[in-house]
């Protein structure tokens, strides 16, 4: 396993931290930032200074390390990842849906692949050193998922594990057999006198590495292809791969017969070769030790294998063909030991010594600190959890108060998606599924997403609007209803006021345009006043403002008796706000004018006095209230009044 370097060293220019006093201290916060700053340590105080020193500004850095989630190539896996993963949980809601652990297993893995192959097609000279090691990061996760995958979701009866084990080590490691397919392809050598081992200088190589994978059919193919696959060692070498025994749980063969017929197999093809049959080709006789198991092949099989893994696996095949699943971590810290020549361990093997060890929560804990932002240990995490192979309560220490480890890891990938600009919604879907805790952070940070464009508003409210996160639709309203208004746009203003249902700054707006109709005598943006909405029944102005051109439309159209009532509704309401009160007084000329017909009782013009005389009284004691204009109608509201009230008693009043 080679070493995998993914950041290179940062140093920081500040003067601070050039003094060999000063130590560097630092916390990281969320998922890709961290926070330093230097701090001068002296026997005496961390705050004292040395006379004649220069006074120096210490500065807090923030430092932010870029993540291959956000590069275009890679943010497939986070969009198709979302995907899966809402369609996992989904049914896991759903009795009647399947959640079969295993498949999803396999299409996050079929996700890693493609990205893989995408960043392969972009790199194809790979002079790309970023991609070189993104893809390293992705290959290497995407082998520890599948050793994961077979470990603890493939189920295998009886546990004899290593069937599932070569598949494995096939697929991630196919070096060999791509090598294998280049040789049996080519046929010029049947047309030549060229000899295949020749041409091929990888020839053996391909066939050892065939070997360490069991794949015993094209070797014998290649062995074919040599130039001495006539000569007795050969020929008996391809008879002894021919009749290798093969082991499956569902051949009906018990594990002791086969045992036996496997080791009877070994010793006859060991008979020849301490006959020295094979010592005519050296390769070939190296590759019978491999087969008959012999103890100092142990170096021969290193050699051949470019990490552990694969060292483990090509012990097995010919040492414990069924070994069972509960024997494998003995064996893997031995090949390890072995394989290694000091006791140096990466990232990749711990993670693969729990899974061998059977310690999941081991294995998840180090998993979150793989360079990929948290999306394997979010994923696999959940995953394991919903299949019930880890305990909810495993990593309560580190966890957020109320949560458990599979919520925290949503939660923390889920913020960190909500950090990037067009990736954010796939955030939403992982703290959809932190029960609380993840509502309170979507109502922050939906909050907190800048609001660039119209259609970015739109996603935010659609979103904030179904998991009812009336705060975020109210604030976000307020900011864009506050820009409009800055640029004089009242009714683009007002309609953000009735999205966001925010009475205060709709009570604001109403003030506003009750005051313009005060001095020009009509209301601006109309057609948005005839659709309130329910903004009429949360906020008391607009409620005003709604009946108010209820009134006035009455009368245009010469219903006055209605308008009357709605009227004296208005007045007994007393939601008419103080500054507007004589203008709204002052409309009572409309009724009391028409000579033909009586639209108040007494009981009426008493309350239109009183309402009279506290709009009067009001306007005295604050000059807020004061419109000398209305003031001036005063005398004439009162006469007609009194002699509105003289004509309800039957006596005429003249001038």
């Amino acid at each position: 396993m080679s070493k995998t370097l993914v950041y290179d060293t940062l140093t920081i220019p500040d003067p601070s931290f050039y003094d060999e006093q000063v130590k560097m201290f630092g916390f990281w916060y969320g998922m890709s930032n961290i926070c330093v700053f230097p701090t001068k340590v002296s026997g005496t105080s961390a705050y004292q200074k040395s006379s004649g020193d220069a006074q120096t500004d210490h500065n807090i850095l923030h430092l932010k390390h870029t993540t291959m989630l956000f590069d275009p190539k890679v943010r497939q896996l986070v969009n198709e990842s979302s995907g899966v993963f809402q369609e996992l949980q989904t049914n896991v809601e759903d009795p009647n849906k399947s959640t079969d652990a295993l498949f999803y297993s396999r299409k996050y893995r079929a996700i890693l692949s493609a990205c893989i192959l995408a960043i392969d097609q972009h790199n194809l000279d790979k002079s790309n050193e970023t991609y070189n090691q993104y893809k390293l990061l992705l290959h290497n996760l995407e082998l520890i998922w599948h050793l994961c995958e077979v470990l603890y979701l493939v189920t295998v009866p009886g546990d004899t594990i290593l069937n599932n084990l070569l598949d494995w080590i096939k697929i991630h490691y196919e070096k060999a057999e791509n090598q294998a397919s280049m040789i049996i392809e080519d046929k010029t050598a049947y047309f030549t006198d060229e000899h295949v081992e020749e041409k091929f200088p990888f020839y053996w190589d391909a066939v050892f590495g065939l070997v360490l994978q069991g794949n015993t059919d094209m070797v014998r193919m290649l062995l074919c292809n040599h130039s001495q696959s006539d000569t007795e060692s050969f020929v008996q070498a391809m008879k002894i791969l021919k009749s290798m025994p093969t082991y499956s749980v569902y051949g009906g063969l018990p594990i002791a017969e086969y045992n036996s017929r496997f080791k009877g197999w070994q010793s006859s093809a060991k008979n020849k070769l301490d006959c020295g049959i094979f010592l005519s080709n050296s390769n070939l006789n190296d590759v019978m030790k491999i087969i008959c198991g012999e103890p100092d092949s142990t170096d021969l099989i290193r050699k051949h294998c470019s990490t552990w893994f694969e060292f483990l696996v090509a012990q097995l095949i010919y040492t414990e063909p069924t070994i069972k699943k509960h024997n494998l971590s003995l064996n893997a810290h031995r090949s390890v030991a072995k394989y290694y020549d000091e006791p140096e361990y990466y990232h990749m093997d711990s993670l693969a010594l729990d899974l061998f060890d059977g310690d999941l929560e081991a294995f998840v804990k180090k998993l979150k600190s793989y360079p990929d932002s948290g999306w394997s240990s979010t994923h696999l995490t959940n995953l394991l959890h919903l299949c019930d192979k880890i305990e909810p309560e495993f990593d309560m220490i580190d966890a957020v108060e109320s949560t458990n480890p599979n919520e925290q890891y949503l939660l923390d990938y889920g913020t960190f998606l909500m950090s990037h600009h067009s990736l954010w919604q796939a955030g939403v879907t992982y703290l959809d599924h932190c029960s609380a805790i993840g509502k309170g952070y979507l109502s922050i940070l939906l909050s907190k997403l800048e609001i660039s464009s119209d259609l970015r508003i739109s996603k935010i409210l659609h979103y904030a609007t179904a998991r009812r996160l009336h705060n975020v639709v109210s604030s976000i309203c307020k900011v864009k209803g506050m820009l409009s208004l800055q640029k004089s746009r009242i009714g683009e203003a007002l309609c953000w006021a009735i999205r966001g249902q925010d009475s205060a700054f709709a009570t604001y707006l109403g003030d506003m345009l009750l005051k313009e109709y005060s001095k020009g005598g009509q209301f601006i943006c109309p057609d948005i006043l005839d659709n309130l909405g329910s903004i009429v029944v949360t906020c008391d102005r607009f409620m005003f403002i709604g009946k108010y051109l209820q009134l006035i439309k009455l009368a245009k159209d010469e219903k006055l008796s209605e308008a009357a009532s709605l009227y004296i509704e208005i007045l007994r309401s007393n939601i008419c706000p103080k500054y507007f009160r004589l203008r709204l007084l002052l409309d009572v000329l409309i009724f009391l004018n028409d000579n033909n017909e009586c639209y108040f009782n007494t009981i009426d013009m008493s309350l239109i006095t009183m309402r009279l005389d506290d709009a009067i009284m009001e306007s005295n004691e604050d000059e807020r209230f004061v419109d000398q204009f209305l003031l001036n109608q005063v005398s004439s509201i009162r006469k007609a009044n009194t002699n509105y009230t003289c004509t309800l008693y039957g006596v005429w009043k003249c001038d």
